[in-house]
Parts: C-alpha cells; sequence; structure tokens
C-alpha cells in the first residue's frame, strides 16, 4: 500500500486526513517572530483576524526533522510525496534532500498549491494500491486538467511575499483594479486578467468557467480568505449549488490576502 504525504496548502482538514489515510504536514506562518504550524498552532479564524489587523505575517517551508519523521512512519513501504509548487515554495527540495537517506520515497513536482493540490491527492489516495509508477502516471494526465481562477483584492500581499513582480502590483494597486490570477503549468502564480470591481472579476472568472467543457467525475470547489460572501456570489454566478467552499489556509492567505475568492475545477 502506497503512502500519501502533502502539506498542508492542500486544503485537507485533520479529521479529512484520517480518512483518506494521508500525512498531512503543516506549513508554518510566522507574525513578528513568532512561529506557528499551518492548521495546528493557529486557525484560520485568528489568522484571518490578525492579517485584517494590520499584521503581516512570513511563511516558512517545513523543517527536516518533520520530513524524517513522516518518512519513518511509512516503515520502509514506498511512499508518495504531493507537496506545494517547488516556484512557490522550498518545501519540495528540503523533502528531496531528506528523501535522499529513503529509497522508498518517491516526491512528485505538483506544480499546483491549494484545491489544485488536493485533487492530486484525492487521486493518489484513491489509487493507493496501484504501484508508484502507475499513480504517477494518473498525476501526470490529471495536473494539466486542472484550472484555478481567483481574484486578490490586492497584489501587496503576493508582491511582498515574491510571488509577483514589484511592479506589476504597483501597477495594479494603483488603477483599482481586481487581479485575476491563476496557476501556470510550471507551478507559478500568474495574472490572467485584470477587472474593475469585485462584480466584473467575478463575471469574468463565471464566463471562463461556463466556456470549459468540465470534467463531471470530479467535484468543483470554492475558495475564500477571510469572508465566504464574495465565493458564494461567485457561486451563484457559476450556476452551481451545493459545491464545497474552502477557507484558504493560513500558508497561502499570507500572499493572497484578504477578501479573495476562487473556483478550482478539472475539465475534460
Amino acid at each position: 500500500m502506497l503512502h500519501i504525504i502533502t502539506d498542508s496548502s492542500a486544503e485537507i482538514a485533520p479529521r479529512e486526513a484520517e480518512e483518506l489515510g494521508v500525512t498531512v504536514i503543516p506549513l508554518t506562518i510566522i507574525f513578528g517572530d513568532t512561529p506557528y504550524l499551518d492548521g495546528v498552532e493557529i486557525a484560520k479564524d485568528e489568522f484571518y483576524r490578525r492579517l485584517i489587523g494590520g499584521e503581516f505575517p512570513h511563511t516558512a517551508q517545513p523543517s527536516p526533522a518533520q520530513f524524517e519523521e513522516a518518512f519513518r512512519a511509512c516503515n520502509g513501504e514506498e511512499a508518495l510525496v504531493l507537496l506545494i509548487s517547488s516556484a512557490l515554495s522550498g518545501t519540495a527540495q528540503t523533502a528531496r534532500l531528506v528523501a535522499n537517506d529513503f529509497p522508498n520515497v518517491h516526491i512528485y513536482e505538483t506544480n499546483c498549491t491549494t484545491c489544485m493540490l488536493r485533487y492530486l491527492v484525492e487521486e493518489a489516495a484513491k489509487n493507493r494500491m496501484r504501484p508508484v509508477s502507475e499513480v504517477v502516471a494518473l498525476l501526470d494526465e490529471l495536473r494539466p486538467r486542472i484550472r484555478l481562477h481567483a481574484y486578490v483584492d490586492t497584489l501587496e500581499y503576493l508582491s511582498r511575499g515574491g510571488r509577483i513582480g514589484k511592479v506589476t502590483a504597483l501597477i495594479g494597486n494603483l488603477i483599482k483594479i481586481k487581479s485575476i490570477v491563476g496557476v501556470s503549468a510550471d507551478g507559478r502564480v500568474v495574472m490572467t486578467g485584470r477587472a474593475r470591481g469585485q462584480k466584473r472579476a467575478i463575471k469574468e472568472i463565471s464566463e471562463r468557467f461556463a466556456s470549459d467543457m468540465v470534467c463531471p467525475d470530479h467535484p468543483v470547489y470554492f475558495l475564500q480568505s477571510d469572508t465566504d460572501a464574495p465565493a458564494r456570489e461567485l457561486m451563484e454566478a457559476c450556476g452551481r449549488r451545493g459545491d464545497r467552499i474552502f477557507r484558504i489556509c493560513c500558508a497561502v492567505g499570507a500572499h493572497i490576502g484578504p477578501n479573495a475568492a476562487g473556483i478550482v475545477y478539472v475539465v475534460k
């Protein structure tokens, strides 16, 4: 049986991790000089309260010791590790260094994060009885079909965290637009559009969703940061009901900021 290991950016709650049989390694949030394990030592409510209150957090990847502990717990059985994109974090690089001492551990480059990563974890968990090579082939087929469209209220947080250029952020903030972002094939956050105001941003995203052939074999997920109102408005604009809304984890929220919403889905 294949062990599946991921990080907290995959939006998998502890109870779900137990049900899926997945090990979740928390990323780290730092307010001032105090570090907190994402979802373990700081809850999303507290995180967004402090973020909106004007505190600017930093993030850090898991320590080598965290990976070593998770890898040893596999007891020599094969493990597949699915982590936040290497273009967004050094998490996978640290995991690869530790995995040099664990020939049973395979690090897969996901080139994604948040619910995009969740899809890959769910796919791997569902097929955990297959050989690792077959699971990797399934992930290679699935990853190019995952779409993420989101809008952010400001580009300041992405800029401060080094996820986009300062000039791009400055221009966006000066003209008071809502920036529509996605994740590229190589795992980078990219600006894919601009809209004047939240309603226009939601309209543009809903039109992109409507133009795609959505795969019915996978659920459609919606994302929110501090409040679910924009996500629910987006859900309505997309003509969806009853889909899950995920509150973006602290580690990703630190770079997205408040009043953000998005949709994640798989195309045929």
